[in-house]
C-alpha cells in the first residue's frame, strides 16, 4: 500500500479578521478562521444549511504578506492538511483539536464585493513562491 494521504480544499468566508503572530524563531504565522456552508435535512425533510467553521494556520512569508489582504467576509479557498493537537485543561479534562495547516490560500472575491456574490475568476492569493518557511514548523515551536 502507498503512503498515508493527508489533505484537504475547502472553499468558504473567513468568520474574523486573520490574526498575525510570530513564532520563538521570529518566523510569521496567520491564524483564521473560515465557515463552510453544508446541506441537510432537518426533522421536517427541508434541506437548510448547516455551517461548519474551521481554525487555519498558514506559516512563513506569505503568512505576513496575507494579513494585509484578508479580513472578515472575504471568500477564500484553502489547499492544507489536517493537523490534531490535543493538551490536558486546567481542570484536569483532556481536550483536542482538528486544524488545517495551509499550503496555499486563494482569494475567490475581491475586495469590495459582498456577500453572495460569487466570482468567477480564481486569483492566486500571493506572488511570493512557496520556500521551506512556508510549511509547518515542529510541534514544540508552536507556543499556542
Amino acid at each position: 500500500m502507498a503512503g498515508d494521504i493527508n489533505r484537504v480544499v475547502l472553499v468558504g468566508r473567513l468568520t474574523r479578521d486573520p490574526e498575525l503572530r510570530h513564532l520563538p524563531s521570529g518566523s510569521p504565522v496567520l491564524q483564521l478562521g473560515i465557515a463552510v456552508n453544508g446541506r441537510q435535512q432537518d426533522s421536517a425533510g427541508n434541506w437548510v444549511d448547516k455551517p461548519n467553521f474551521f481554525d487555519v494556520k498558514l506559516f512563513g512569508n506569505r503568512a505576513e504578506s496575507l494579513s494585509n489582504h484578508l479580513s472578515k467576509g472575504r471568500r477564500i479557498g484553502v489547499d492544507g492538511r489536517l493537523d490534531w493537537h490535543s493538551w490536558e485543561a486546567q481542570d484536569g479534562s483532556k481536550r483536542s483539536k482538528v486544524e488545517i495547516v495551509a499550503f496555499d490560500i486563494q482569494f475567490l472575491d475581491s475586495r469590495g464585493d459582498g456577500e453572495g456574490q460569487p466570482q468567477a475568476q480564481y486569483v492566486p492569493a500571493s506572488d511570493v513562491a512557496a520556500d521551506t518557511s512556508d510549511f509547518a514548523p515542529a510541534d514544540d515551536d508552536i507556543p499556542f
